[in-house]
This record gives structure tokens, sequence and C-alpha cells, in this order.
């Protein structure tokens, strides 16, 4: 009775507004790395506290995007993609946002006036991780150009990887060089918010390669 399910199914009208709402929540993606970068690139306390507004800005969008993709599942009979596979993405891309919010938090709660000498490196990744999903995002659309998506998942992969490799380094200087305990503490926290960052960009793209091998 599966297959029956099924053709019926792909003879229904499917409502294709759920690529626009993971379009949204690929631009929140995005739009956070982007901010993320600009603080890490900021001369000054004053300057990154100042993002801190922007980025709860987007977090919160964010927040609307998976609510609203909730939302549309519940009224929504045939979905372009599998709706368990659909809230995932979702989730993982607001996830993002939300680690970006987070690691961004740190520099008003525990008052930094200055940043981890990684932070810039670690934070370009991000961003070009964050340009990689939103570009594999809006090819999901008719599911067509697979090996691109494949392609700016494992760009992704890459990123990760090459972002433990500045975070240990970063975590070996940290240790060897910084004496005050509680400086120490502030920038292990901050580098492992970008960390954890680059982490959930990885996770997106291993949700994207799971949706592709289910739907090309």
């Amino acid at each position: 009775m599966m297959w029956l399910d099924r053709v019926i199914k792909s003879l229904l009208p499917r409502e294709e507004h759920f690529f626009d709402l993971l379009e949204r929540g690929a631009d929140c993606a995005l739009q956070s790395a982007n901010v993320l970068s600009e603080c890490c690139s900021a001369r000054s306390a004053s300057e990154r506290q100042a993002l801190v507004s922007r980025i709860t800005d987007i977090e919160h969008a964010a927040d609307a995007v998976i609510r609203d993709v909730y939302d549309a599942l519940n009224k929504t009979f045939v979905t372009p993609l599998d709706r368990s596979d659909i809230y995932a993405l979702a989730t993982d891309l607001e996830n993002v946002s939300d680690r970006v919010h987070s690691t961004m938090m740190r520099v008003v709660v525990h008052a930094m006036e200055d940043l981890p000498p990684a932070s810039q490196e670690l934070a370009a990744k991000i961003l070009e991780g964050c340009s990689e999903i939103h570009s594999a995002v809006k090819l999901l659309r008719g599911m067509k150009r697979v090996a691109e998506i494949n392609r700016h998942c494992k760009a992704i992969a890459k990123l990760e990887h090459d972002g433990d490799q500045i975070f240990r380094s970063a975590i070996v200087d940290l240790f060897n060089t910084e004496k005050d305990a509680i400086h120490l503490i502030k920038h292990k926290e901050f580098l492992e918010g970008l960390e954890n960052t680059l982490d959930a960009c990885d996770d997106v793209a291993n949700a994207l390669e799971a949706l592709v091998i289910k739907n090309a």
C-alpha cells in the first residue's frame, strides 16, 4: 500500500511555499554570520556591543521561521519534501542563528574588552559556511541540481574540519600564554561558541545530504 500512497500524493498539488520558509531560514543564518564577522573585526568593545542588538533581531526572525514552518506543516496535507525533513532542516538552520546569537551575547555578559586572536579567522569560516548553506538551500526547489548541492555540503564539511584545527591551535596557544584565569575563561568560552557555530553549519550540511539522498 505504500507505493499506492506515494502515487496518490504525487498526483496531488503540493505546497511549494515551504521552500520560501527554508530560504528565509538560510537568509537569517547568513545575516547572522555577517554580523558575527563584523563583531570579530570590530576595533572596540563599544562597536561589538552595538552589534548585539542587530543579532538579537535576526535571531528573533529565525525563531519566527520555525513557528511558521510548524504552523504550515500542521495545515498542509501534501508537502514537497517529507515533513520531518522539512522541520529538521528548518531547525538546523535556526540553530546556526541561535549559536551566533549566544556566542555574541558573551561579549555583553562577560563584558569582554577584547576577543581571542583566532576569532576573525573562525568567524570568516562561519561566514563562508553560511554562504554555502544559502546557495545550497536555494537549489532545493525541484531537486534538479543535486551535484551542486552536494558540492556545497562538501565545502561546508571542509570548512568545519579546518575550523576545528584553528580552534584546537587557538586553545593550545591560549593555555600556553594567558596568565589571567578569568581572561582565559572568557576567551575560551568565546572560541567554543565559534566552534559550536561551525558544528551547527555542518549539521545543516548533513541534513541537506540526507534530504538529497531521499529525494533525488
